[in-house]
């Protein structure tokens, strides 16, 4: 079991997927660019990034099911603001919220809020899990491509270092 986090491959690899879950702002970017600068396989990336940003995503919009049955976030959704959020969010669809609002605020804020906003009268799949996986795998693509061009711009200009 020692010899497997010796290995400086897995280990890239088990400290590219921590950048990726840490709740800072552009973990995914960040990730894609430590995958590219360490030369890492970028099918085995985008795959790993891909899947362990959806795993944290599904367990912070279970988190927000659960934190929704508490007394002071019903009082808070059912109050004029947190209605109109709400019919902002049943008009207009997760969709927009994950593949927009994922560039700038990140998929796992967005998660939890939509925990916090989810009927149970809605396919689960089509309203979360879907468009959550297909927004952060194009943006896993998006990111490594930006990645590589500025990587690759930034080791030519600075060659001689």
């Amino acid at each position: 079991m020692l010899k497997l986090f010796t290995k400086p491959l897995y280990y890239k690899y088990i400290v590219m997927t921590a950048i990726n879950i840490t709740p800072l702002i552009g973990g995914k970017y960040v990730s894609t660019a430590y995958a590219v600068y360490n030369g890492l396989n970028p099918y085995a990336s985008i795959i790993i990034i891909t899947v362990s940003e959806t795993l944290l995503c599904a367990l912070l919009f279970y988190a927000g099911l659960k934190l929704k049955s508490l007394k002071w976030v019903r009082g808070m959704l059912s109050s004029k603001k947190g209605k109109r959020a709400h019919n902002y969010v049943a008009k207009y669809g997760p969709v927009i919220g994950l593949f927009v609002g994922q560039m700038f605020i990140g998929a796992p804020p967005i998660s939890l809020a939509l925990g916090f906003l989810y009927e149970r009268d809605k396919n689960i799949y089509m309203y979360f899990f879907i468009p959550l996986f297909i927004s952060i795998f194009l943006y896993s693509i998006f990111n490594f491509y930006l990645n590589t061009v500025a990587i690759t711009s930034l080791k030519n200009i600075f060659h001689f270092v």
